[in-house]
């Protein structure tokens, strides 16, 4: 993977870039729950809860910085979700404890078929991740994912200080890419990321994993798959 804003030369002439989004798209969120389970004095079926309420706060506190133009990095607002969902649950782990559960969010697990879609698709097209988390956690991330080697380039929300759907983001990522902005294809199972996305002007496939309902603000997916493999194929 390159160290700046490179991508691979020889995927240039391709007519369109794809723009995977990192967090419940290539990597599985869910994976914090094994940190949850081994430092907190808790029910297993009440770790599931408290994984909800950190990721629920996390995508919202995201949100709410952009709005109140008051960023700040994706490693801060990881950290203060967790700070509210243990809160919200009334628990205090050690503060060693508390740094081990979100040192969980750079070593998540990679989806089953993600490594091999990325490789499919990295034959022909340029494949970027582009997401809010900042460069340090991402880069970190993508290596412990194994998935680094297969990336052209990681682009990160924190180079315009501010969160998707923003669609300041988006463009960002097709000026990095040096292409116009329906040139590049956001790739993300997050309805509200495909939602910015197809307003801000750029294509969009929804891995829609768990057959949820379209957004109904933003614009629509002009593809959905349900599974990376199948992407690879239909791309």
């Amino acid at each position: 993977m390159p160290d700046s804003g490179d991508p691979d030369d020889s995927k240039s002439d391709n007519s369109e870039a794809l723009c995977f989004d990192m967090y419940g798209t290539l990597c599985d969120t869910s994976t914090v729950t094994t940190a949850l389970g081994e430092h907190l004095d808790v029910a297993d079926g009440f770790v599931a809860d408290v994984d909800a309420v950190w990721r629920r706060t996390q995508l919202r506190y995201a949100q709410q910085v952009a709005l109140m133009e008051e960023y700040r990095p994706f490693w801060e607002v990881t950290e203060r979700a967790l700070d509210y969902a243990l809160n919200f649950y009334d628990l205090e782990p050690s503060e060693r404890a508390r740094e081990e559960i979100i040192a969980a969010y750079e070593d998540l697990d990679p989806y089953p078929d993600a490594a091999d879609a990325l490789a499919d698709l990295g034959d022909s097209h340029t494949v970027v991740v582009l997401s809010n988390g900042n460069p340090e956690m991402l880069a970190t991330l993508a290596e412990n994912a194994g998935l680094a080697d297969l990336l052209d380039d990681i682009v990160s929300a924190h180079e315009v200080r501010t969160f998707k759907p923003d669609p300041a983001v988006y463009r960002n990522a097709a000026d990095r890419l040096d292409r116009e902005l329906g040139e590049c294809r956001l790739v993300s199972s997050n309805p509200w990321d495909v939602a910015g996305a197809a307003s801000a002007g750029m294509a969009t496939a929804w891995v829609n994993r768990s057959r949820e309902p379209a957004e109904e603000v933003g614009g629509e997916a002009d593809l959905t798959v349900e599974s990376l493999s199948v992407l690879a194929e239909v791309l």
